[in-house]
């Protein structure tokens, strides 16, 4: 483990003895079951597949944030995925296209309710276990970097 990401670890820590001290172990159990919530509410669950070329998955209704994103990264298993790589469409615009034509004069655009894909061309997933991923999001507008991460088993097959 890195030292800045011991130190997230150790903050995160810290942050939720003071909440449990403070406010009571239920507290802690309220945030937990809203992280659960939200991560229900944006993953697809149980759509990360293994396919052909390397996984995807899908995003149901991303509530958190909406607009335009000029840039998507995306890391698994804490590995860099090229932004040539992998390729990201939504029902409102049903055409592939990489992350790398991502950009500030080519958004991204997310709206809650829709669905988004995600295809990664790789050896991502042809091992056993979880697979934990992290999409980061640049919005156009807004400089603070968005990121959602979830954890879940590849199962054989596209989604649906």
């Amino acid at each position: 483990m890195s030292t800045g990401r011991f130190a997230a670890v150790l903050s995160l820590a810290r942050q939720g003895l003071s909440v449990g001290v403070e406010f009571g172990p239920h507290s802690l159990e309220a945030l937990v079951g809203i992280a659960e919530t939200v991560e229900e509410s944006v993953y697809a669950p149980g759509s990360l597949a293994g396919t052909d070329a390397g996984i995807s998955f899908a995003l149901a209704n991303p509530p958190l944030r909406t607009g335009a994103f000029g840039e998507v990264r995306l890391r698994i298993d804490g590995a860099s995925v090229p932004s040539d790589a992998f390729r990201v469409r939504t029902a409102a615009a049903p055409d592939w296209r990489t992350a790398s034509t991502v950009s500030a004069r080519a958004p991204l655009e997310l709206a809650a309710g829709v669905r988004t894909e995600f295809a990664v061309d790789g050896d991502w997933g042809r091992r056993e276990g979880e697979l934990t991923v992290r999409l980061e999001l640049k919005s156009v507008a807004i400089p603070p970097l968005v990121w959602f991460e979830f954890r879940d088993r590849v199962r054989s097959g596209a989604p649906g």
